[in-house]
């Protein structure tokens, strides 16, 4: 008997998927999962055991077939080039979608003291306004190789992103499914004030992308980068050569 780390109710916890069980049916070419708490990659479903059923089963299950019915609409189309384009979307549920995959994820970290527990009863619950939070969208496409070979960026990614610059009172983290890239930019202050003004400016600049209105059901997507599927890739290709060359040999 534990206390599951969305409820907080003592009971007999169950085993949560970090990506909905949805979407990781929808993309079975995604076998390589990696662990970056670990430096390892494994073929077996990434889950956590410290949620119980009621939570897993009633509510964090509704946010999964949203998040799901986005891949149906979106997610599993790649966009071929940076083309404007209207996003539809039921902001609370995004948002909520986003941070439970976000919480999920950074648990595998950092079980005590996580910043995202702020968030745990907005991610069952929903009905809140977070003035500190900023969901932009950006598109990936593929990169073509000089054989002419379209290299698509399929993938799911969730993790902190490095922005080249000190950002102490921010928290930025991307949720990714093949061209759709999701920055989520968190103040750690609830209420950003005009001191957080400057640091904010000099974030924002440098993360890409449209941001996500919160008080509208469509977006407009019009502000890409220049990335294409080598540039957001071979970063984290590089990095985990090594993990990934171990799991290959087996």
């Amino acid at each position: 008997m534990k206390k599951c780390a969305y409820c907080d109710i003592e009971t007999k916890l169950t085993k949560e998927h970090i990506w909905p069980k949805c979407l990781i049916t929808r993309m079975p070419n995604l076998t390589f999962r990696y662990i970056g708490s670990q430096s390892k990659f494994v073929t077996s479903e990434l889950v956590i055991s410290d949620v119980c059923s009621k939570c897993n089963n009633e509510k964090l299950s509704k946010l999964d077939s949203y998040f799901c019915s986005l891949h149906d609409k979106y997610f599993k189309n790649f966009h071929e080039e940076k083309k404007q384009f209207i996003f539809e979307y039921d902001y609370d549920l995004l948002l909520r979608s986003l941070l439970k995959i976000i919480f999920n994820s950074s648990r595998t970290v950092n079980s005590e003291d996580n910043f995202f527990e702020n968030f745990k009863h907005f991610i069952l619950n929903g009905n809140e306004t977070w003035g500190n939070v900023i969901i932009l969208l950006d598109i990936i496409t593929p990169w073509i190789t000089r054989d002419s070979i379209k290299v698509y960026p399929t993938s799911m990614r969730c993790g902190t992103v490095e922005i080249g610059n000190k950002n102490e009172n921010f928290i930025i983290w991307a949720v990714t499914v093949n061209s759709f890239y999701f920055y989520i930019l968190i103040s750690k202050e609830k209420t950003l004030s005009e001191t957080l003004a400057e640091e904010l400016n000099n974030i924002y600049n440098r993360i890409p992308g449209s941001i996500i209105h919160p008080f509208k059901t469509q977006t407009l997507i019009s502000d890409f980068s220049n990335q294409n599927s080598r540039d957001a890739h071979v970063g984290f290709v590089m990095s985990t050569y090594e993990a990934f060359y171990k799991l290959y040999k087996k």
